[in-house]
């Protein structure tokens, strides 16, 4: 008997229906998952600890501008031969490689990715690589909850859901955001919010910022903390300006995109061996850096290197008043240069960090610039900065409310909720008119794969079952003995059999799933009949049900066939309509309307 079984009759044993068997998983790579995000957090600290002490004196750096060239080189070096070598699917951001395996390899991602990423993503970031921690961690608990639900057999349908479980307890516990990290997982990856599929995905994300609190002492404290709520008060009259930003930041987020992405071809298009390709980019990296602090002066770390966290710190606080607004612009171009660098040369690391500095930034010099002209007041300049970085992400990744939540979740700072929301969904609207991808599903429309968003789900309601192809049913009855499921199943390859009564008439469904559990127990075989392992309560499908409809009853059923049935008789079965049938479908539908 395989783990699965096992641990589904324990589950059974004590009280708990079969259903719950995911959200155990769930629970567990929660809490596997808020271990991996802790190692992973303490593996950057001690590797930017190495390269530039802390404060940017202290390390190998101490000062000597060589070093900004020296150790982001040495870290890609590393990084190269660790992707090339071991998991080539570490490099980049991770977030479409995720999305990628979900699509096409059933949510199959090698356990050996999240070591790989981890170790590289450490290297990039703790050697100055301008890149942030979102993207690794959403691969490392995407690779844990993968992993999981190999190991027990999950059932294909149900993997994905265990990616984003993993995706979500990753964020929850990285960004101490656990709101934040389930609608990331569900606004991104699964596009599904019902019931079914979010209580896995919160007992996920709850249980890996839980762990990471554990682990960490119990500290619960907002990464970008405001110490001054009286800087972000709202007031109606500033919303023609929230507006002009949002639209700015649409901009910026379509810009940030396509500059990474013409990095990548460039940096594809060279003619040296794939491993060496990230130093490249890190020479590139230091040499910007030495330039800048030549210009600016000092000794210390360029604020676009590593995640950027202390740059935006200062960009958010009332420190925002001592940059001047040509500095911001000019640290805004320089950390998107340095992001497309760093991962479009083949250097690991997220994109999320980037977005938020670009948009503080971005946001800092607007509200700079509205003071200048005295149209705010200095305090209310600090405001436009912390909007700002919500905009700027959510026209990235197209995903609005993980931008507003996480926003929130990051700065614990209510106040300024109203414009957040307003510039975010702005920014969106705007980057989708300006290019119809994302910075995530990008990168899968070059790979020729297809991802729709969520206004393409209305797609669903305009195509009806009828236009599915269905496959030929295999027909049996009640009293008719396991054996001969067995027989038809090795003739055919049939999976699924429609149960029907002497005069034709539906009566159920038995499911590949019920006859592989009955196979657990080989000698009570010969005496089941189909009657004993009937699901008499699968729905079927009319000709003229709509997708979205179909997709519902495939939901509520947890089963891969549905029975289509005749146009004016319910009780009579024509044909079976599976998931992947639907998908392909919509697949079809949805290229025809974004090609």
């Amino acid at each position: 008997m395989d783990l699965r079984a096992r641990l589904a009759r324990l589950l059974t044993s004590v009280g708990f229906k079969e259903e719950y068997f995911l959200v155990t998983l769930a629970i567990l790579i929660g809490c596997a998952t808020g271990i991996g995000a802790f190692l992973f957090y303490r593996l950057i600290e001690q590797a930017t600890a190495w390269a530039y002490g802390h404060g940017g004196h202290g390390g190998l750096y101490h000062g000597r501008a060589f070093m900004l060239v020296l150790l982001p080189t040495v870290g890609a070096l590393l990084v190269g031969f660790i992707t090339y070598y071991f998991a080539r699917e570490a490099k980049g951001h991770g977030v479409p490689e995720v999305m990628d395996a979900i699509l096409r390899r059933g949510a199959r991602i090698r356990p050996r990715v999240a070591l790989a990423k981890a170790v590289s993503s450490a290297f990039t970031i703790g050697s100055g690589g301008a890149a942030g921690t979102e993207g690794p961690i959403i691969q490392i608990g995407a690779a844990l909850g993968s992993s999981f639900g190999q190991t027990f057999h999950v059932q294909a349908r149900q993997m994905s859901v265990l990616v984003a479980c993993g995706a979500a307890a990753g964020i929850a516990a990285i960004f101490n955001a656990p709101i934040a990290g389930v609608l990331f997982a569900l606004e991104i990856f699964l596009r599904d919010f019902s019931f079914r599929t979010f209580s896995p995905v919160v007992f996920a994300s709850v249980l890996g910022c839980s762990t990471m609190h554990a682990l960490k002492g119990g500290t619960d404290i907002a990464i970008f903390e405001v110490h001054r709520p009286e800087y972000y008060v709202f007031h109606l009259s500033n919303l023609p300006y929230y507006l002009v930003l949002g639209f700015l930041c649409a901009w910026a987020a379509v810009l940030f995109i396509k500059v990474l992405y013409k990095a990548e071809d460039i940096f594809d298009a060279l003619k040296v061996p794939e491993q060496l390709k990230p130093a490249i980019g890190a020479v590139g990296l230091g040499i910007s850096g030495i330039v800048y602090l030549q210009v600016v002066g000092g000794a210390g770390v360029p604020e676009f290197f590593g995640n950027g966290y202390p740059a935006i710190k200062a960009a958010i606080s009332p420190n925002l008043l001592q940059f001047s607004i040509i500095s911001l612009v000019v640290l805004l171009a320089l950390k998107l240069l340095a992001t497309s660098l760093t991962l479009g040369s083949g250097g690991s690391g997220g994109v999320f960090a980037p977005s938020l500095m670009i948009g503080a930034f971005l946001g800092g010099a607007f509200g700079l610039t509205l003071n200048r002209i005295g149209l705010v007041d200095e305090a209310g300049a600090t405001a436009f900065a912390l909007v700002g970085m919500a905009a700027v992400t959510a026209g990235t990744t197209h995903a609005p409310l993980t931008a507003i939540v996480i926003l929130y979740e990051l700065t614990r700072e209510p106040k300024v909720i109203l414009p957040v929301m307003f510039a975010a969904i702005v920014a969106t609207a705007g980057a989708q008119l300006i290019s119809k991808d994302s910075i995530y599903t990008l990168k899968l429309r070059r790979r020729g794969i297809r991802f729709g968003t969520l206004a393409d789900l209305t797609i669903l309601k305009r195509i009806t079952a009828d236009q599915v192809r269905a496959i030929p049913p295999q027909f049996v009855h009640p009293e008719d003995p396991l054996q001969k499921l067995l027989q038809i199943a090795d003739e055919t390859g049939s999976l699924d059999f429609v149960v029907t009564d002497d005069d034709g008439n539906y009566r159920g469904l038995v499911v590949d799933y019920d006859i592989k559990t009955a196979l657990l127990q080989p000698e009570a075989v010969p005496l089941l009949v189909v009657g004993e392992l009937v699901r008499s309560k699968i729905p079927t499908v009319s000709p003229a049900d709509t997708l979205d409809t179909v997709l519902d009853k495939f939901a509520r059923s947890d089963v891969d066939s549905l029975p289509l049935t005749a146009p004016h008789d319910t009780r009579r079965v024509e044909g079976l309509i599976t998931r992947q049938g639907v998908m392909t479908r919509y697949q079809e539908e949805l290229d025809q309307q974004t090609g």
